[in-house]
């Protein structure tokens, strides 16, 4: 007896790489981002990360629109904004490696209590960032809690604490000789990354011209 059919997340190639998200109802479940990658040998799936359901819930709605808007005419299935549904959700290469960098960041610790802030940190980001961060984060070698996986917890969660202490020191000092310089994100020990803007609207986000990739050693 086979379960319901997967649900497409927007257009996804029915014979090329892809993923899959798993996404349970019971309050003690889990969410979890498969890889399906297509080898001469057949499918080959691989388990990229997993956070409990009740986090989930918690984001899941919020996630899907920041998707859905930075989805191309050609990534749509209809005219409907694409949603997430219980069970089996089906993702393009693209629209999989967005999200896998939120869901790497939310398995870090501490990432619990700091949910708005990456999130927010995550919805900063460019499409073209997120792709490259994937690279970086997937690498061999890379894990939780460590390298390009931990520096992405520092960076997105440190976002709003760092934007919110920069505008009240501005405050406090109107005069701009006077004002400390904002402090970048740690994506590295040692390395810098780009500061998000000030609160955005997503129509004026999908506009602003594409900032550079940050650009760190390997």
């Amino acid at each position: 007896m086979t379960g319901p059919a997967p649900h497409d997340f927007g257009l996804v190639p029915e014979h090329g790489d892809s993923f899959e998200l798993f996404i349970e109802t019971a309050p003690e479940g889990l969410c979890r981002l498969v890889s399906q990658e297509q080898t001469e040998r057949g499918p080959r799936r691989g388990d990229l990360a997993e956070v409990p359901a009740d986090l989930w819930r918690q984001i899941g709605v919020r996630v899907a629109r920041e998707l859905a808007q930075g989805m191309q005419e050609g990534e749509r299935k209809g005219t409907r904004a694409p949603g997430f549904k219980t069970g089996t959700n089906r993702l393009s290469p693209m629209i999989g490696r967005e999200l896998a960098v939120l869901l790497w960041t939310l398995q870090e610790e501490g990432a619990a209590a700091q949910l708005e802030a990456i999130l927010h940190g995550w919805r900063e980001l460019a499409r073209e960032e997120r792709w490259w961060l994937y690279a970086k984060a997937s690498a061999p070698g890379q894990r939780t809690g460590i390298g390009w996986r931990r520096a992405l917890f520092h960076a997105l969660s440190e976002a709003v604490e760092t934007r919110a202490a920069a505008l009240s020191a501005e405050k406090k000092s109107p005069t701009p000789s006077d004002c400390p310089s904002r402090s970048p994100h740690r994506l590295h020990p040692g390395q810098t990354a780009r500061t998000p803007k000030s609160n955005p609207s997503p129509a004026a986000a999908r506009k602003r011209p594409k900032a550079a990739p940050m650009v760190l050693p390997n």
